[in-house]
This record gives C-alpha cells, structure tokens and sequence, in this order.
C-alpha cells in the first residue's frame, strides 16, 4: 500500500510536464531538465517535511491513527481541487525562465512536504529513509509520461480522472493505516 501512496502522490509531476512539450522551442533535452527539476522538488519537500514532522510529530504520537487520516485527507482535499483546473486547461504551465520552474517544482512539492510530516515510525515511514529517492524516481516516470504523450483534450479528461483515482487512493492509504 505505501508504494501505490507514493505513485498517487507523485502524480501531479505528470499532469505539470503535459504542457512542457507545447512549446516547439523546447527540446527533448530542455523537457527532461524540466522533469528532473520537478522530481528532485518532490524528493526534496518530502525529505523537508519528513526533518519539520520529526522536530514536533512525535508529541502527536498517541493519536498517530488519526492524524495519518487527516494528513491523507488534507492531500486528497488538495487534489480534488487540482482535478477541476486540471480538466479546464488551467493547470498547464509553461516554464519562461528558472525562477517559474523553481516556483512550480515547489508548489507541486507542498503535498510530498505535507505527507512528509507523517513520515515518523509511528506514523507512516513508508519506505524509511529511502522514501525521496522512491519518490523521485517515480516522479521522474511521471514526468517521461507527461512530456511523452501528446496534449490533447482526451488527455486533459484523462489526467483529471487519473487525478481523482490518485487522491481516492492517498484516502484509503490513509483509512488502512488506521486498521
């Protein structure tokens, strides 16, 4: 269960490189710098947010259960309100200079730094200590997907529905760590 929170967690990497093949002065080069600097934002705020939940989660520790669920439903609130900009065409972004991609690599990030809060061994450490680099490579999928297919308003419909089955999914993670 932790390794399907941690693709459904890292989805949004492919819903942001859709549009980065849109422009034609961008390069296959150029696209996958892109991706990687999305990926390592992920690993990094998961990895921040995992320092930030050690330094004050375990005084939470005897309602551990609960807080897992409202962690998880705090991140699938926040994707089910990327679902609707997702298939409305307003979560496309295209990078102009350095400063937007370090600006998007963060503002995906905030659910990776949110879950990392709760990444403590009487939370859910999912994978330990190894969990940015799982959450980077599988981004770095995520990202290879979105920059390989072409855009299209089926994959707009698409991204949305794959969006609302990963956030469903970060739900039930967090409803079967309770049990």
């Amino acid at each position: 269960m932790d390794f399907v929170f941690v693709i459904a967690l890292t989805f949004c990497v492919c819903v942001a490189s859709s549009a980065f093949n849109l422009e034609k002065k961008n390069g296959w080069w150029r696209n996958m710098l892109f991706v990687c600097a999305l990926a390592a934002g992920q690993g990094l705020l998961y990895w921040l947010g995992s320092l930030l939940g050690g330094a004050f989660m375990y005084k939470f520790a005897s309602y551990a259960k609960i807080i897992v669920v409202i962690i998880c439903f705090m991140i699938t609130f926040r994707m089910m309100m990327d679902t609707l900009k997702i298939k409305s065409g307003k979560n496309l972004f295209l990078i102009d200079k350095p400063k937007h991609l370090i600006i998007l690599a963060i503002a995906l990030g905030v659910n990776a730094l949110i879950a990392g809060l709760i990444a403590g061994d009487g939370f859910m450490p999912l994978f330990g200590s190894v969990t940015p680099l799982y959450i980077i490579g599988i981004s770095l999928i995520w990202g290879l997907i979105g920059i390989g297919t072409k855009m299209s308003q089926a994959k707009l419909l698409i991204n949305s529905l794959l969006n609302v089955v990963a956030a469903l999914a970060i739900l039930a993670t967090g409803f079967v760590k309770i049990f």
